[in-house]
This record gives C-alpha cells, structure tokens and sequence, in this order.
C-alpha cells in the first residue's frame, strides 16, 4: 500500500499534539510494511519525505503551505501512484478524485471559537481579537469543507467525532475514532540528563508539572492560584509551566508575588521533556476545554499520576482515584485537594503511576493506533 501523509507539522518541527501524532503515525505505519511518502515543511531532505518551504506569515502559513503541497502531491501521484491520501488537519483542498482521501481532525473550530472568547474576556490581545474575527471563521470553513471532500474522517475521541457531525453536516458513518497511542519502545529508549533541573534548582518528586500551550482555555492560572494555597504548606515545592503562547504575559502577572513559579518556554527536547516526566510529582492539566491530550499519555508511560480536569476525553485516559484524579474544571480548590493527597502520600503516586503505565500498554499503544488507522485505509480501498 502506498499513502501520501500530508502534514504541516511533522519531527523536528512540532507546535503540539498533531506534530508528535505525525510522527508516531508514519514511523508506526512504515513498521507495518505500508510504503508512506511525507509532504510537509522545512529543509531537512530525507527518504520519502518532501519539505516545502512555505512563507511564514500568521493565519496563512498553512494556505501558502497547503497550495504548494496540493501541486506536490499530483507531481507524486503521477510518479508513485498513491492508493490513498491522508491529510493531518483540515486544509482547503482541491480534491482529486482519483486519490481516495482521508482527513485526521484533533480539534474543531467550534471549540476554538468558545477557547477565543474565553481568552478575550480574561486578556484582550490585537492576537485574540483577529483569532476571534478572522482565523476562527476561516477555520471553520476548511473544517467543514475539507469534512465533505474527503471519504473518511478520523478523531481521537467521541465527542469530537459527535461535535464534526453536528457542525461539519457530515453522517456518522464517515467518522472513526482511533484514540491516540504512545510508541512505548521508542519512548522507552528516550535518555535524559539532570542539567536541566540542575540549571533551575529542580529536585524530584518535588515539583509540579504543566506543559503545554499558554492559552487561554487551558485554564493554567486555576493551577496558579491552588499552588499559591499549597505554598503555604509545602515551602519547598515548586510549579513548573512548559510552554508559550499568547496568555503569557497575563499568567506571569496572574503569579506575581509567588515564589517557586518557573516559566521555563517552550521545550522541543524529548531527553529534556522525558526528565520533567520522570522526576516530576504530578503532571497536572486543569483545562477547561480539551479533546485528548497527548501529556497525558506521556506522563502516563513515565509512571506519573495525573491531575487533569473531566473535559472532552480525558475521562477516557484517566480514571479518577486509579492512575490519577478528575477535577471540575475552573477549580482551584479541587486542583489543591488533589495535589495535596499525591504530595502527602508516595505509595498512592507509585500505585497510580503503575496502574497508568500499564493502562497505556493495554489501551493507547502505537500498535493499536496503527492497526486502527489501517482498517480505516482498508475500508477506502
């Protein structure tokens, strides 16, 4: 079988969850035999994959990149003949049909639009305001018109699959869920070193851990505002954020006058980020929206409790009071209550940390992905 994956994001080069999905789907896809050429961006040439450089301009970089990348792929079909074409995120696509088709969708626009005016309510950006007026309802196009030009659709989870259906007007037969999974033995294979937390005077098991996006929906200053309660007990722990975004500036004044608070960027680095899994107390993801996000899974094959909101399909992951706890969302003092129970009890952190380690093994493998994903290439065939 021969599939042209079509990916903005793809290793090195990842922003979040649909980066490392790219990844883990084409390594896991090119294990099982199936022959995959890659479009995507960048200047680092490798075997079957073909990087385009697409101007970087915000809210159009993947229109510019997605025009380039239509021609490329008819240029390759002519030459390798593709059984099939697998987008990675919805773009405005000239459909060809001769290429059977499928689209993978980690989001939708309909919540990005209720993430928007969370944000504009807290913090109000030039940013905020164009993501609001403009790229949100240019998102929503390309969701619903890429949902009709393409055979199939895959998401991570149920609800999204429910929410395409309902605002992209598509039947539900046309949509699968393949839940993500972890490459465990590469993930296993992962070294880290301690100069990270060395540079930042970061002892194990005593900090806590939040990495991703600083947006607004991600509710990241309801885990400010419990760390500054636990604080008053706990002198020596500290909270650590991974990541950037436009909510930045308004979390580091929401956390003025607390001390222990790190904002440490963006971290690309997986010998780095498999260190702040492995040594941290908890991973903590107070969202108040979310579909399913990756963290979870990585801290869970790292052996880590999580606390994380009942959002989207984090209950799927995490199972309250077995590998983690599940919060109300916008409450801080859940988060504290909780924190403070796997703070005061190791054993209760080593059990939920096995019970999730062996629940990835069971449920979220690469494997599993994989042999979904190609049920659904089967089905177009």
């Amino acid at each position: 079988m021969k599939v042209c994956f079509v990916s903005f994001e793809y290793p090195p080069k990842t922003f979040g969850g649909a980066g490392t999905y790219a990844g883990f789907l084409v390594k896991g896809l090119k294990d099982k035999g199936i022959e995959v050429y890659t479009i995507t961006t960048g200047d680092l040439p490798e075997k079957k994959i073909y990087r385009i450089q697409a101007p970087n301009i915000s809210y159009w970089r993947r229109l510019f990149f997605m025009k380039s990348a239509t021609s490329l792929l008819y240029k390759l079909d002519k030459r390798f003949k593709f059984d099939l074409v697998h987008f990675n995120e919805p773009y405005m696509i000239a459909r060809s049909s001769s290429i059977p088709s499928l689209c993978t969708f980690h989001s939708s626009q309909a919540n990005e639009i209720k993430m928007a005016i969370l944000g504009l309510k807290k913090f109000r950006t030039v940013r905020g305001i164009l993501d609001l007026t403009l790229k949100n309802p240019v998102g929503s196009l390309f969701d619903i018109v890429t949902a009709h030009m393409v055979d199939e659709i895959i998401c991570p989870c149920f609800d999204l699959a429910k929410l395409l259906e309902s605002y992209c007007f598509v039947n539900e037969q046309k949509i699968h869920v393949v839940p993500n999974g972890i490459d465990l033995e590469s993930f296993d294979k992962i070294g880290y070193e301690t100069d990270f937390l060395e540079k930042y005077g970061i002892e194990k098991e005593n900090f806590l851990l939040y990495m991703g996006r600083l947006v607004s929906w991600k509710g990241i200053e309801y885990l400010i505002e419990a760390f500054k309660n636990l604080k008053k007990e706990y002198a020596n722990l500290k909270l650590v954020i991974v990541g950037n975004g436009d909510f930045e500036p308004y979390l580091r004044n929401f956390a003025l006058g607390i001390k222990d608070i790190l904002f440490v960027g963006f971290i690309d680095s997986l010998i780095v980020k498999n260190l702040l899994y492995e040594s941290c107390l908890t991973l903590v993801v107070p969202s108040l929206l979310d579909s399913m996000p990756m963290v979870v899974l990585e801290a869970m094959a790292r052996n880590k409790p999580v606390v994380a909101s009942d959002v989207g399909s984090i209950p799927l992951m995490i199972k309250h009071e077995k590998n983690g706890f599940l919060v109300k969302p916008a409450d801080s003092k859940s988060l504290e209550k909780s924190i403070k129970l796997l703070y005061e009890n190791p054993d209760l952190r080593k059990r939920m940390g096995s019970f999730g380690r062996k629940l990835v093994e069971k449920e979220f493998t690469i494997d599993k992905m994989i042999s979904n994903t190609i049920r659904v290439y089967e089905s177009l065939l």
